[in-house]
């Protein structure tokens, strides 16, 4: 008999735990709104592959902790690989961020030099004139800048 109670106090007490982990994951953290109205604009330059996929990686963090971020993508230099369709690793991933609103731009200077045509741009990407003008213009609108 005894073991019984204990099984069950021991079960409830589990289900408890449970219960107040579950709460705790769909509890947004109240630190989180401090973020609330920023507005990134992030420089590629890297051809690098693996900062394409870190970059997703942070994507995916940042729109954890604020849904509603701002967010623009300016490749130019190496960083237009990642929005080619011969080079990417990302597609799927920017696709994804597109349709939440993230904007990827490919600096049309940069195509120029490099002989690219906007059919060669993957599935949600975009065109600026000049990526250097594009960043200037978002901070000066307020914007925060990130070189990657």
């Amino acid at each position: 008999m005894k073991r019984i109670i204990f099984f069950v106090i021991l079960s409830v007490f589990a289900v408890n735990i449970q219960a107040q982990s579950v709460q705790s994951q769909n509890t947004p953290d109240p630190r989180a709104a401090a973020y609330k109205s920023l507005k990134i604009v992030f420089q590629l330059t890297s051809a690098d592959t693996v900062i394409h996929q870190t970059l997703m990686s942070q994507l995916k963090n940042y729109f954890s902790v604020t849904p509603d971020l701002k967010v623009e993508v300016v490749c130019h230099g190496g960083g237009l690989n990642m929005l080619l369709k011969n080079s990417s690793v990302v597609q799927k991933e920017i696709k994804a961020y597109a349709d939440k609103g993230v904007d990827f731009v490919a600096c049309e200077f940069a195509m120029k030099k490099r002989n690219v045509g906007k059919d060669q741009l993957i599935d949600g990407a975009g065109t600026v004139i000049s990526g250097v003008l594009e960043i200037a213009k978002k901070q000066q609108d307020g914007w925060s800048y990130i070189k990657l």
